[in-house]
């Protein structure tokens, strides 16, 4: 399936791209940063089957373009403000990804698309023969050495950052790789994984106990920065007797 990004934030145009680069039979034929020139290619091209569309964006909002063309193929909109999604509801768009966008949750909007379309059985992780195994037991690849290392995201404790590499720690053993927090922060589900200092992001199912200034995880004490207290205290809430 064709599909194009409508997006004017270039962070957010490469977290589309990555999560897109999982499926091998969705192909990206275009990415525009303003509304009216998607409009001119959609009105051009009739093989576009899906379309990533950002609601604010200069000249004409995601909404006003939907609107503006009447008749349009399926339709994920992202967004970073709940409220506007709903909007689109109205339009009978396809699902909404709040930013930021994790892979998790992009992959079941892409569910949602391929059962419009009758193709339940194509959504594939990195070849079209292999079932996208994120649904059961998520994972990710991160270079060591020369070579790509599989990670089972439920064995990650912890990640921490050491100055121009990373220390994945998990169930079997410390993975070292050259990439930075913020890097790999892109590629988690940020319902299992928080972010909770400049040095550190954690599994939340691997957190045994905390308070106001640390997490402990496998017995080590991982503090809490001031910049990530209120987000950290606000995903833990609902846990709180």
């Amino acid at each position: 399936m064709k599909c194009i990004i409508v997006e004017d934030e270039l962070p957010a145009v490469k977290v589309i791209q990555n999560h897109l680069a999982h499926f091998s039979d969705l192909e990206l034929v275009g990415t525009y940063h303003k509304a009216m020139d998607a409009f001119v290619e959609i009105q051009k091209n009739d093989g576009i089957d899906l379309i990533f569309l950002d609601i604010q964006l200069p000249q004409m909002s995601g909404i006003q373009l939907l609107e503006t063309l009447g008749k349009f193929p399926s339709v994920i909109l992202t967004t970073a403000y709940r409220e506007f999604a709903m909007d689109g509801y109205d339009l009978e768009i396809t699902d909404y990804l709040l930013k930021p966008i994790s892979l998790e949750r992009f992959a079941k909007a892409i569910a949602k698309v391929y059962k419009q379309h009758s193709k339940p059985h194509t959504i594939s992780d990195f070849s079209a023969t292999h079932t996208l195994s994120i649904f059961s037991d998520p994972f990710i690849y991160v270079k060591v050495d020369r070579e790509n290392i599989k990670i089972k995201l439920k064995d990650i404790y912890y990640i921490e950052s050491k100055k121009n590499h990373i220390k994945i720690s998990t169930s079997t053993g410390a993975i070292i790789t050259m990439a930075s927090l913020s890097q790999i922060e892109e590629r988690l589900p940020k319902q299992y994984f928080q972010r909770i200092h400049r040095s550190y992001i954690v599994g939340l199912e691997h957190i045994v106990g905390f308070t106001q200034s640390y997490v402990t995880i496998m017995n080590k004490a991982i503090p809490i920065g001031s910049f990530y207290k209120q987000s950290f205290s606000n995903s833990i809430q609902e846990y709180l007797l």
